[in-house]
């Protein structure tokens, strides 16, 4: 079965002069990818993993025996660097706190802190996944005492057994007489506060100095030999991380974020745009269809207004309910109506005039009250004066109406 190839890891560190950038997995020794510039350097683009291995000149990085017990170690490291004079925040991409050995209710500490010093990085747009100090990529000898360069400047590192326990830059620019009395004082001071095991030897990483002047001056076996291939940091072993570059990875999710956004409200507004327009479209074809059918429509809606104009008019004639013969009929309806003759009748659909002659007046007033309960003339509200006497004894009456009256 064939292994599966773990994800490559990019990591940038100061070269002896120039920055560079290698290639491996996780826990594993590197293997040199490219050489950048002195300046500064940038991650590339394959790799999942990305670590930045700042040079010491970032870093404070001390070691100091702390009492109390185990949880309390990271606030008396953070009062121990306030005694010493420097200011650090109590977050851990700031100060890293690491227990190196115990001894009767004591610790022996590495502290290490971040100094706020811009991160030596060209490019922003691949950031850094962990940042650590440069001199912990390397494999060093137990109890020893190693000098290397970094970016054209000396440094110092210190073990106590195979752990890193303190390192500087040294303000001297060669390994002369000047560096190895910094570095005897620096063991001295280290010293004082007990913080310095048994040192064995002094290893060299550069093709300085003289051998037998330094074993003379420092007491220590030195000897020279190659600056060995760094070893990819395991994930997490650092929660370190610069200012500078956590406000850029911030700003670059606030740009992610407005960008995502603006992408969004611009899909949003494309599609309302894209609806309405749709719309629109569906709404001009439908006005196109009806005007369409209005134009067929229209020549056959002026026919049904003649064919209406045409029906109205002979309505009275074709319509049982308003019949000329129809109102008459309605006229003979009282019992009154066998005595009554009609001298003048004038018939419209909307207005009706009636007079007529009864024997006697109270037949002709008999007459005109039962014609104003009739259901079928209701609508013409008939009335008119109370009937006149003739010098025969008979009645004449005169009945008018129309709607509205």
């Amino acid at each position: 079965m064939a292994k599966t190839r773990k994800p490559p890891c990019e990591l940038l560190l100061p070269g002896a002069q120039v920055w560079q950038s290698w290639m491996g997995a996780e826990g594993a020794s590197c293997l040199l990818h490219a050489e950048l510039s002195a300046e500064g350097a940038r991650f590339g683009k394959d790799a999942q993993r990305r670590v930045l291995a700042l040079p010491s000149v970032h870093f404070w990085a001390l070691p100091a025996w702390l009492k109390g017990q185990p949880e309390h170690l990271r606030s008396m490291a953070l009062l121990h660097l306030e005694r010493m004079g420097i200011k650090a925040e109590d977050e851990e991409s700031t100060v890293q706190v690491r227990n190196m050995q115990g001894k009767e209710g004591a610790y022996l500490t590495r502290i290490l802190a971040l100094k706020d010093l811009p991160t030596s990085l060209t490019e922003t747009a691949r950031l850094p996944d962990e940042v650590t100090l440069h001199a912990l990529c390397y494999p060093m000898v137990q109890n020893s005492l190693t000098i290397f360069r970094e970016l054209g400047r000396l440094v110092v590192a210190i073990t106590s057994g195979s752990q890193l326990i303190y390192c500087t830059p040294l303000s001297a620019n060669k390994l002369d007489v000047n560096a190895l009395a910094e570095l005897n004082n620096i063991c001295l001071q280290l010293g004082f506060q007990g913080v310095l095991g048994r040192l064995e030897s002094i290893v060299l990483w550069i093709d300085e100095g003289d051998i037998t002047q330094i074993q003379r001056v420092t007491g220590l076996a030195a000897y020279r030999c190659d600056m060995p291939a760094p070893t990819m940091p395991e994930r997490g072993s650092s929660l370190l991380m610069p200012q500078d570059v956590t406000a850029e990875r911030q700003s670059q999710t606030r740009r992610a974020k407005t960008r995502f956004m603006a992408l969004a409200t611009g899909t949003v507004i494309a599609a309302a745009i894209a609806l309405v327009a749709t719309l629109t479209s569906l709404a001009l074809q439908e006005r196109n269809l009806l005007r369409e059918k209005v134009a067929v429509l229209t020549p056959r809606a002026s026919r049904v207004m003649d064919h209406k104009k045409a029906w109205q008019e002979v309505a009275p004639a074709v319509d049982p309910t308003t019949w000329p013969q129809q109102i008459l009929l309605h006229l003979m309806e009282p019992e009154s109506s066998k005595e009554v003759s009609i001298t003048h009748w004038e018939w419209t659909p909307e207005r009706m005039s009636l007079r007529g002659r009864m024997p006697d007046a109270s037949l002709a007033f008999k007459y005109t009250q039962e014609l104003k309960s009739i259901e079928a003339l209701a609508p013409f509200a008939l009335n008119g004066p109370p009937p006149a006497f003739a010098s025969d004894g008979s009645a004449s009456f005169e009945m008018k109406g129309g709607p509205g009256e």
